[in-house]
């Protein structure tokens, strides 16, 4: 140690000039030490010092502290102790104890001869030089993690924060309940005008939102669990599921909504600003229908719970329910009423789902028609006019007879295979399948083709074969005696047949078959002028778009349906004044929901996708 620090001391501008060029080669270096053969100096010049060096491989390896095969002693020793000063520090440095670091590298500096570090750049000739240490602690990261010297001569520090490695554990972690985000389904807009410019009252129209939601009853959804057995089971436990429902409502803050309604979900709605009317399925069903509106936005006119169930009718047999609901816009400042819109006739069911039986759709459809139909005709009779919204579960396919019969008012069914109405299955190649033929439901039940209730006098007419003359006589009622005119027994004219004015004096002509005055033709109409929110179709892809899934399959089988402002009244045509679509939510392709872990989910909280909608409604200022 001795001897090599006077050797140092006198050439101490040559070492610092050669430990300068040494640590710019590294990678030179590291093959040098890798080498078994003694390895020289670089500098291939012809000088004298070149040659030396050449000649003496030990006097270089003592200048430039690089190791060669056969290193002296004493310079491995000071490289050993510098090593171990480096290597303490560090270890020191990575539990935080820099005041014990300080402590013990000063402890072994002073066991040295020379207590300065000769570093990278910096001589050591005629002033103190700076310790490593300090100067590590120049470079020094204030975040937490670990500090490693690195670089040249060690000068540098790398910083390496804290490694957080995820934790295993058998249960779920919580982390996979993640918040509600719908940004992957877009709002597509239809009108570009904006109305945030004026106040609420001196607005000409309303904008208001509708949401139709078929929720899934728990019930429903644990006696049918095999078409969720792709969800995970945390996704289908109602706690989840009624959070992230009530989540979804409020952010989308309908003004109308429509769904599949749990009595748990009645006290957060009423909390939330909501007035709910509910209809219970009949039977022993624990679901069913309810409609909730803004109290702020809308004031309850009338209301009338409908029951398809009719025990009294052979196709009414099943328990499926409705609700249509009379509601009055208007628009509150210093609680007084500003403004006032045309009446909404809100509608809501959820018609039955058996696919091979459209006849039994069709007749609930028809009966929904009728009561809208006698809503709009009473307030038409007080000269005012009644806007139309129906929504719901039709369980039926876009396009399909059941569909059309809606949005053209019109439909052919004789002969029309039952399953083909909603056209869920493709029951095709079933041999027995049931086809429609007319009436599709007897008179008694009140309701012409036209879907409109008929008078009870009507009905009590076309039920009677016989009525009560003036005379005390019993005479054929002339509807009775119609449906017989094309009877093959009609075109014989009996002996002793009683003669009736206007019906028994002619004898029948089987050619000319004119059925246009029969009470029930082959042909279901409504006078509802309807039409669709969805095009059914993504603009961009062309991909069907479907509103549920489960493990059989997506459909779209849920609908807002609205009668639109049309530029000029048609004949024969109700609600031609209309509402004007604002915009709606996009739905989803049933890859992309598979891709999204189906239905239910961990955001999507029920089987059905949630339909959105934004109307806008024309609005009479109030005098005051």
């Amino acid at each position: 140690m001795s001897e090599q620090s006077s050797n140092s001391g006198e050439n101490t501008t040559t070492d610092a000039q050669q430990l300068i060029c040494v640590s710019q080669k590294d990678a030179a270096m590291e093959a040098v030490s890798k080498s078994s053969e003694p390895h020289y100096s670089a500098n291939t010049s012809d000088s004298k010092e070149e040659k030396d060096s050449q000649a003496t491989p030990k006097e270089e390896t003592e200048q430039t502290h690089c190791p060669l095969k056969e290193p002296d002693i004493e310079t491995t020793v000071e490289d050993n102790q510098q090593q171990r000063i480096y290597l303490m520090e560090s270890l020191l440095k990575m539990e935080g104890l820099e005041e014990s670091a300080n402590q013990s590298i000063t402890q072994e500096t002073e066991h040295r001869d020379e207590p300065d570090v000769i570093l990278k750049g910096v001589t050591n000739s005629n002033q103190k030089q700076t310790s490593l240490l300090s100067v590590a602690q120049t470079h020094r990261d204030t975040k937490c993690g670990w500090h490693f010297p690195a670089g040249p001569g060690l000068v540098d520090e790398i910083h390496c924060p804290h490694w957080h490695f995820p934790t295993i554990s058998y249960y779920p972690s919580v982390d996979q309940m993640r918040p509600f985000d719908v940004s992957w389904r877009l709002w597509q807009k239809s009108l570009t005008e904006d109305s945030d410019t004026l106040p609420a009252f001196q607005e000409p129209f309303m904008d208001f939102t509708v949401m139709s939601y078929n929720i899934l009853a728990q019930d429903l959804l644990e006696a049918h669990l095999e078409l969720y057995k792709h969800c995970p089971r945390e996704a289908l436990d109602w706690s989840y599921r009624s959070n992230l429902l009530l989540e979804e409502i409020h952010k989308w803050a309908p003004d109308v909504q429509e769904n599949h309604y749990q009595t748990q979900l009645y006290p957060a709605l009423t909390q939330m600003g909501y007035n709910c009317v509910y209809k219970q399925r009949t039977g022993n069903k624990t679901d069913g229908c309810a409609t909730c509106y803004r109290r702020s936005r809308f004031s309850e006119v009338s209301v009338m719970p409908i029951e398809f169930f009719r025990p009294q009718t052979e196709i009414l047999n099943r328990h499926n329910v409705g609700i249509v609901l009379v509601l009055r816009p208007v628009v509150d400042q210093d609680s007084k009423i500003r403004a006032k819109g045309s009446l909404l006739c809100v509608a809501n069911t959820h018609l039955l789902f058996n696919p091979r039986r459209g006849d039994v759709k069709l007749v609930q459809l028809a009966i929904l028609l009728a009561e809208i139909d006698s809503v709009i005709k009473s307030w038409k009779a007080k000269d005012e006019h009644c806007n139309i919204i129906m929504c719901g579960d039709f369980n039926s396919l876009p396009h399909k007879p059941l569909y059309q019969l809606i949005t053209t008012g019109e439909l052919h069914f004789e002969g029309l295979p039952a399953w083909k109405v909603s056209g869920q299955k493709d029951l095709s190649n079933n041999w027995s399948c049931h086809r429609l033929f007319a009436p599709l439901w007897p008179n008694s039940l009140g309701i012409s083709d036209s879907c409109q209730y008929i008078t009870s006098s009507e009905v009590d007419a076309s039920q009677s074969p016989v009525t009560a003359s003036p005379g005390g006589k019993l005479l054929y009622s002339h509807n009775f005696l119609l449906k017989l005119r094309f009877c093959p027994f009609s075109c014989v004219r009996p002996c002793d047949l009683q003669f009736i004015p206007g019906v028994t004096d002619n004898n029948p002509d089987v050619s000319s078959g004119n059925r246009e005055n029969n009470s029930f033709g082959d042909v279901l109409r409504h006078q509802l002028d309807l039409e669709s929110i969805f095009n059914h179709t993504q603009p961009d892809s062309g991909g069907f778009e479907v509103t549920t899934l489960h493990s059989e399959g997506g459909a779209t089988v849920d609908y807002i349906f609205y009668s639109p402002k049309r530029t000029s009244d048609q004949a024969g045509q109700l609600g031609c004044e209309g509402l004007k679509l604002v915009g709606c939510l996009s739905l989803l392709t049933e890859d992309t929901l598979w891709s999204l872990e189906g239905l239910p989910s961990y955001i999507f909280p029920s089987d059905h996708l949630s339909i959105v909608a934004k109307f806008r409604l024309d609005l009479n200022e109030v005098a005051c």
